[in-house]
């Protein structure tokens, strides 16, 4: 791959600045572990910690030039001060490697369900089409099958162009990414050019970090006001969530390509569920394929991303007999691979998202048992609702915490059962992993059992420290300890 590199001159000269000094910059980071000769170190303000703290540490492990947000003192090196290096980081990666999204096409997704799934579809699909096509969400990035982590559900923008970059040196067309309300806000995706966008669905979440539900869908309008701002080709929105109206509206004219689950809609594109197949309907021409997706919810998933390939230069009709390939991405749904257990792993997190996979899951006179979580610090206002879900939808519940963080599991789980019916309650474990070692021995008795609240994830935020903890894994170990023979893990 091609070192790119630039003048420290070219890069301010985006926000009207000179500089006396003028190094080569060899690459651009916000972490100064990161930093190495010919570096240049961006001081960002984040949540727990502070950029500029660490500008002392970048100098001395090689940094040819800093930008801050104040003035630090006893340096040697180029100090660039601007109001906020948390926005400016995007437009300057951009400039630094040269562009990459006006070198491909890249497609963003937001909502608060469905974001994973509509993204690795959009993908899967793009790749079954014959492009070389580069994916980046909350499961990780895929540069053309090949998969790389990623910190956040969108990287931060250095990251998120560096990637980018990368994709273009390896020929990818087309881009999927999946973006957050949090990276919306915060400026990860500043400089992509977009080339389209997709909508799936705005439901109660995040309410820790938005001070109002108008405050959230606002956020998640952004990306769609960036649409607008690239020239984008079109925005792909769901007909039956009327938040759609408002993402519509910051698209400013930008065409709309509506979605829905039911025949009976005007949208171009319908998904419909039939269990076993999916109806597909483009502009007026009905298929029925087999799918191995499961529920209407995952329907609304696929409509999602056939119009944002409808957007891109696909042969839709050709694309149609791709859908039976298709798979949903790890932890959403996903079956724990033990003969003889029905044991399935999934992220839902909020309440929309608790429903919709219990709704999936429900059969007619075959009982639902799951582990219910929620996690410390963050929005404590869905909790008492995804109680009242569980309740609703399941014949017995054990309740845990997931990534408590600092918050005490107690108040967690407190808060959990306060609309649960007493008697579906099973047991309440501080500790993720008892829950789901009492989670394997139900199992094993023919209990259908669904785990929500990690999904992919294979850590616990416990404090201020990341603890690796693979759900899939501890739960095949226990199957296997409980049967008395190994896991098919």
């Amino acid at each position: 791959m091609n070192r790119p590199y630039k003048h420290l001159s070219e890069l301010i000269a985006l926000f009207q600045l000179t500089c006396e000094e003028d190094p080569i910059v060899m690459s651009i980071e916000t972490d100064s572990r990161q930093v190495t000769t010919g570096s240049l170190f961006i001081c960002v303000r984040g949540y727990t910690v502070d950029g500029h703290q660490y500008a002392q540490e970048a100098a001395g492990n090689g940094a040819a030039a800093i930008l801050a947000e104040e003035r630090i003192e006893g340096l040697t090196i180029p100090v660039i001060v601007l109001p906020d290096t948390k926005h400016a980081a995007g437009k300057v990666a951009d400039l630094f490697y040269d562009h990459p999204s006006q070198k491909l096409r890249v497609y963003g997704i937001t909502g608060t369900n469905g974001k994973t799934t509509t993204t690795k579809l959009t993908y899967d699909l793009f790749r079954s089409a014959g492009h070389r096509a580069g994916m980046i969400s909350t499961v990780g990035a895929m540069i053309d099958g090949e998969m790389i982590d990623t910190p956040n559900t969108t990287p931060e923008a250095v990251i998120l162009h560096r990637i980018l970059y990368q994709m273009v040196e390896r020929g990818v067309t087309d881009c999927v990414l999946e973006v957050s309300s949090h990276a919306l806000m915060e400026g990860r995706i500043e400089g992509v050019r977009l080339y389209a966008a997709a909508f799936t669905n705005l439901t109660h979440d995040h309410l820790d970090y938005h001070a109002s539900m108008e405050e959230y869908a606002n956020a998640k309008s952004l990306l769609f006001k960036q649409v607008a701002v690239s020239g984008g080709q079109a925005v792909v929105l769901n007909e039956v969530d009327e938040t759609s109206r408002i993402m519509a509206h910051a698209a400013k004219g930008v065409p709309v390509i509506w979605y829905a689950t039911k025949a009976d809609s005007s949208a171009r594109v319908t998904v419909e569920w039939k269990e076993e197949t999916v109806s597909v309907q483009l502009d007026g021409t009905i298929t029925e394929v087999p799918v191995f997706l499961l529920g209407d919810f995952n329907a609304a998933n696929l409509a999602a991303a056939i119009g944002l390939l409808k957007a891109g230069e696909v042969n839709m009709y050709r694309l149609i007999q791709h859908i039976p390939e298709l798979r949903l991405p790890k932890g959403r749904l996903e079956r724990v691979p033990f003969e003889g257990c029905e044991v399935y792993i999934d992220y839902a997190h909020t309440p929309d998202g608790l429903e919709k996979c219990l709704k999936a899951l429900s059969v007619p006179d075959e009982p639902l048992y799951m582990v219910l979580s929620a996690a410390g610090e963050r929005d404590r206002s869905k909790r008492s609702a995804m109680g009242q879900i569980a309740s609703q939808y399941c014949e017995g519940i054990i309740v845990t915490v997931h990534d408590p963080r600092r918050e005490n599991p107690k108040q967690i789980i407190a808060e959990l059962i306060a609309e649960i019916a007493p008697r579906k309650i099973i047991t309440c474990h501080e500790t993720r992993k008892e829950a789901l070692q009492i989670a394997a021995k139900i199992a094993l008795t023919g209990k259908r059992i669904v785990i929500v609240g990690k999904g992919h994830e294979r850590f616990e935020r416990i404090g201020m420290q990341d603890i690796p903890f693979d759900e899939m894994e501890i739960l095949t170990e226990e199957l296997g300890r409980l049967s008395g023979h190994e896991s098919a893990m």
